[in-house]
């Protein structure tokens, strides 16, 4: 790999772990169920955006999203809305909500400063011998005891090199230019969104396969996601 390949990979990189933000989810009791990953989508500035992200395991309500904003070593959470869940047991897995803008806007802190990337294009249709890949500020599953804190690490969860191998409907299943990790590696990934080198995104990450040869990603280009 040349120095120009290594410093556009690391920009692609870089690029989407900016775009992709993580889906916080707590039940009615305050406790943490789960988190994915997903992203906002305003193709229209006079539209509120919504955040698309994967449906599996996806509640109606109790979902945040995380902001890069930190205070007392938390990051800002902002309140992800009701969201539309669709899913079934063989390709529909997405979910959207319309984010709800003046809520967040009373609950932001004054001294917050919060900066979003919202994606305004066009979903592209995913071709063979392209290059994409997607990438996620992830946490490791254990915490590690740093003075008299615990605290949860981050890695940055990549794919790049993803290479379309086969494609229906609402399904794009992409071979990775190396063998597919442990399910921990994925964890949090899914509803990721996965682009090519410009960063026009395809569809978003839902699992892999088994046997353990390829990532599935729902389809985001010919299926109609409205904004409010």
């Amino acid at each position: 790999m040349t120095d120009r390949e290594r410093e556009n990979i690391n920009a692609f990189i870089d690029h989407m772990t900016k775009v992709t933000m993580r889906v916080v989810k707590w039940n009615e009791h305050g406790q943490l169920t789960g988190m994915s990953s997903g992203f906002l989508y305003q193709p229209d500035l006079k539209q509120h955006p919504i955040v698309i992200t994967a449906g599996h395991r996806m509640p109606g309500r109790g979902a945040f999203l995380e902001t890069r904003f930190v205070k007392d070593g938390k990051p800002l959470l902002i309140n992800g809305g009701k969201f539309k869940v669709f899913l079934n047991a063989d390709n529909i897995d997405y979910a959207y909500s319309v984010l709800p803008v003046e809520v967040i806007k009373r609950d932001i802190p004054n001294d917050a400063n919060v900066e979003y990337l919202f994606y305004r294009y066009k979903f592209i249709k995913a071709k063979k011998n392209e290059a994409y890949g997607f990438a996620v500020v992830n946490n490791y599953l254990e915490f590690i005891k740093s003075g008299d804190d615990l605290l949860l690490p981050t890695y940055c969860c990549y794919e790049v090199g993803l290479e379309l191998v086969k494609q229906d409907e609402h399904i794009n299943y992409f071979r990775p230019s190396r063998p597919i990790r442990d399910d921990d590696y994925y964890r949090g990934a899914s509803g990721s969104p996965i682009a090519d080198r410009e960063g026009a995104i395809t569809s978003i990450l839902i699992s892999g396969t088994e046997p353990r040869e390829f990532l599935r990603a729902f389809r985001l280009d010919n299926i109609d996601l409205p904004v409010d």
